[in-house]
């Protein structure tokens, strides 16, 4: 059977490059007045999303929309995204709801969607692209020549009611991956006793059965949906794929790589540790780690390839 290589990118790269992180986009939903910059909540990202807007996160994202596009910061991080698009990943899932990977392929950043809107497809699962819950819908992406298929899984700005932001919306997508896993369970085996290659119906296909890489996603333990998703596709009856995650080490124990390695994914530092919060190079050592990181990835995309 031929494995989907698949990418899985979190907001880590662009992070790197000026990008807005999860606690500043929290911070910009906030319309609760017990909540202040002081304030430190220790409840899990989605149920903090409840918190900040009141339990109205479908208003806070309404109102957000335009601000959550994105936008390309340095040629630096122009350049990754665009190396990103030419490996020639046969999927590209992102839990990220903003354009970067779009804006790369464009060249410049959006005033509003119209471009990103012509660039969405869907599978034969559905007669239309989804307006939430994105099992089957993505964004066909061509830069020089190589098209990609990036799927914003947990959602994508211009379409506020399909950004997964809360510990309901979390329920409700893990409820129907649970069901459309179930139904294809039979198809992977079947597929893989005659030798045929699985039709990627959806980025759920392409995670179970390929070979996915992890990167600049940190696998926080509140991101139930893809650890319940590790755990289903260590668990499958037909012979999955390989699961990279790509982080710098920490010193000392790590629950995290240690539940990892219980689900069979395989951490890759490329030899560098994390840098301290007050490190001053603490940019240049990611964007360094970055750059090893996509070098990596071309090996072991070789290897599981046979090339």
């Amino acid at each position: 059977m031929n494995r989907p290589q698949v990418l899985l990118l979190g907001n880590g790269l662009n992070l790197s490059y000026g990008g807005v992180s999860w606690t500043q986009l929290l911070k910009s939903i906030n319309v609760n007045d017990h909540i202040n910059d002081k304030t430190k909540l220790k409840c899990p990202m989605p149920l903090q999303a409840v918190l900040y807007t009141n339990n109205d996160i479908k208003s806070a994202m309404e109102d957000q929309k335009k601000n959550l596009f994105g936008s390309l910061e340095t040629e630096q991080q122009i350049n990754a995204l665009r190396r990103i698009l030419s490996l020639g990943f046969d999927e590209i899932l992102t839990t990220n709801y903003s354009y970067e990977l779009e804006l790369a392929a464009i060249g410049h950043n959006l005033d509003d969607d119209r471009l990103i809107k012509k660039m969405a497809e869907h599978t034969r699962k559905v007669k239309r692209v989804e307006g939430k819950y994105l099992l089957h819908s993505y964004n066909r992406v061509v830069f020089n020549g190589v098209e990609n298929r990036v799927w914003h899984i947990h959602g994508e700005s211009r379409k506020p009611d399909s950004m997964i932001l809360g510990h309901y919306y979390y329920a409700n997508l893990l409820s129907r991956m649970i069901q459309y896993v179930k139904e294809r369970e039979d198809q992977y085996e079947y597929s893989e006793k005659n030798g045929l290659t699985v039709e990627t119906d959806s980025w759920l296909d392409a995670f179970i059965i390929g070979d996915v890489y992890i990167l600049g996603f940190g696998c926080d333990v509140s991101e139930f949906d893809l650890w319940w998703l590790l755990n289903r596709k260590k668990r499958e009856r037909a012979q999955t794929g390989k699961v990279f995650f790509f982080e710098p080490r920490t010193r000392g124990f790590n629950e995290k790589i240690e539940l990892m390695r219980l689900l069979d994914v395989r951490p890759e530092d490329c030899g560098m540790e994390k840098p301290a919060k007050n490190d001053p190079e603490k940019t240049e050592k990611y964007m360094l780690f970055y750059e090893k990181a996509i070098n990596r990835i071309c090996e072991l995309m070789a290897e599981n390839k046979g090339l």
